[in-house]
């Protein structure tokens, strides 16, 4: 990515430590109850969990078709009561389990007439409308189930380039005003959805700062700083909570840094950045040195 011209502003970060345990391919990372850390261990079908200094706690899960059993897991995130909500992707389901691994329910995403099967890839949980939202990459589309109950109330999207359309939505995140930010791949940029339908647009194709190759991970800060990874560059930059960009994360001295194939990335309640570096197999955790201008503009 050119960072000499035009002038950038960095978002300094300070590195607190990294995770590694026999990871393969981890896709991505939620934080929940008392800052456990769960990591989706994908390729073996298993997350594993972590105290909140990275100190490996317990593990759950593992290859098969039974509940509690993965099938190439992708998404995960928790909710405010510590359960923990896992993206089954070709076991074609979503699974929900308590903050310490027992498996409570599960929902099974039907195959609709004349769709592919379904592939869902990713979920968030939206406390305040009670609903869940479910990326179904094969579909091109989101999926929204209510919660509790696990009906589902509509589909969000269709295959395209256009606005209202996806081509392989990917990770989602929740934002602060019952918005939904989903990483839209091959269309090189995030949506965002307020109210069943898309209401902005961040980024496009380009290696050029506000731009993407290969968006794959979103989170959102409690001042509506969008964060986005890109696999491809190995970039990570914010957007103001207009869409614009805003800047690149990057070192104290002002130094852009780089990740190998970041994907699944997630901010905490103590404003604590986790990145999942996929090919390296680990997660690394920083605390983000805020700016005000940064985060008011």
């Amino acid at each position: 990515m050119p960072v000499s011209a035009p002038a950038y502003t960095v978002l300094p970060l300070q590195h607190q430590f990294d995770i590694s345990h026999n990871f393969l391919q981890p896709t991505d990372v939620a934080v929940g109850k008392s800052n456990l850390i769960y990591v989706m261990d994908g390729v073996n079908s298993r997350v594993k969990v972590f105290d909140g200094k990275g100190v490996y706690k317990f593990s759950f899960g593992r290859k098969g078709k039974q509940k509690g059993n993965f099938n190439d897991p992708v998404g995960i995130t928790t909710d405010s009561a510590g359960r923990v909500y896992v993206a089954d992707t070709h076991n074609r389901r979503i699974q929900i389990f308590s903050f310490d691994g027992i498996f409570e329910n599960q929902i099974v995403i039907p195959k609709a007439e004349n769709d592919e099967p379904p592939e869902p890839i990713d979920i968030v949980v939206n406390e305040n409308l009670k609903q869940l939202y479910i990326a179904d990459n094969n579909n091109h589309r989101i999926r929204v189930y209510s919660n509790p109950g696990y009906k589902l109330l509509s589909t969000l999207g269709s295959e395209g380039p256009g606005s209202n359309q996806f081509r392989y939505p990917f990770l989602m995140a929740a934002g602060n005003n019952a918005s939904l930010y989903i990483v839209d791949v091959l269309n090189t940029r995030v949506q965002v959805w307020e109210q069943d339908k898309a209401v902005k647009t961040i980024g496009g194709f380009g290696v050029d700062l506000g731009q993407f190759y290969r968006p794959k991970g979103v989170c959102v800060d409690q001042n509506d700083l969008v964060f986005v990874s890109d696999s491809v560059l190995g970039v990570i930059q914010t957007f103001n909570p207009n869409g614009n960009f805003s800047a690149v994360l990057g070192t104290e001295k002002g130094e852009v840094l780089k990740w190998k194939t970041p994907l699944g990335i997630t901010i905490d309640n103590r404003q604590r950045l986790y990145v999942v570096e996929m090919l390296p197999n680990r997660v690394r955790v920083y605390d983000i040195l805020y700016d005000k201008k940064i985060t008011k503009e």
